[in-house]
């Protein structure tokens, strides 16, 4: 049964991009994602997970033909307002990546689920449903790419503080509560301009995906082929020492 899904970003959308600069992402992440998309001949992608659009305005000069869809409607909101402002072509739909077939008949020869995205589904039957939602999209030669900063080594660090934006009028600091399969991300926003003077808190819950797992749902779900690496350069994934994980699989 499809557990109903809680938008944990309705009220952080306006901010989320705060970030920096919008569109701009690692040139490493970058290089990495186009060698993985041109590797499988791809031509047509959707981003299940869009967001704000930050790797659909980072794919768009790369020749691809773009889709997006996202669970949160005022995260594709900022999303397609972005997309206008940075004239990127791409059609995007509200949508639940459990069921991406509601919004999108046609198949891609790649689908990515990005930035820790699939962890925002918290039981196995809906990480298998989404899984397998996100392969029926995909042609029979296409690849599923996910990629996410929980690691083993990340688990094992005691420093759970993060000042990730630190400017003149603006902070965002990440603090992290981790449980047995689950973490909550706490993410304190301090706004310290003359026009916006104030302390905001949001409160995301995501499961803990690892290696093995990562495995056993991707068989679960129908891939064949999984492999799993521990950064964008492809070393292995080893887990005393890789600060990301991510997975390239394939029907």
């Amino acid at each position: 049964m499809t557990t109903a899904y809680e938008d944990s970003y309705a009220s952080w959308a306006r901010d989320y991009d705060l970030f920096g600069e919008i569109g701009a992402v690692n040139q490493a992440e970058r290089d990495f994602v186009r060698a993985v998309l041109v590797e499988c001949g791809a031509r047509t992608v959707l981003d299940c997970a869009c967001g704000t659009g930050q790797h659909l305005i980072m794919l768009s000069n790369l020749g691809f033909e773009l889709c997006g869809s996202d669970c949160s409607g005022p995260m594709l909101e900022v999303c397609r307002k972005n997309l206008e402002l940075f004239r990127v072509d791409a059609e995007t739909k509200a949508c639940d990546y459990r069921t991406l077939e509601s919004a999108w008949p046609q198949t891609f020869d790649a689908v990515l689920c990005l930035t820790q995205s699939l962890n925002h589904m918290l039981t196995h039957e809906d990480l298998v449903e989404a899984l397998c939602s996100m392969r029926r999209r995909l042609e029979p030669k296409g690849v599923l790419l996910i990629t996410q900063g929980t690691t083993h080594r990340t688990l094992e660090s005691e420093f759970r503080f993060d000042l990730v934006v630190n400017t003149r009028d603006f902070s965002r600091v990440f603090a992290r509560d981790i449980e047995e399969h689950f973490q909550t991300i706490h993410i304190l926003d301090v706004f310290h301009s003359e026009e916006r003077q104030r302390l905001e808190q949001h409160d995301i819950r995501i499961r803990i995906i690892l290696e093995d797992e990562y495995r056993a749902l991707l068989t679960e779900a129908g891939f064949s082929d999984v492999r799993i690496y521990g950064g964008y350069d492809r070393q292995a994934y080893d887990r005393r020492t890789s600060m990301k994980l991510i997975v390239i699989a394939r029907p």
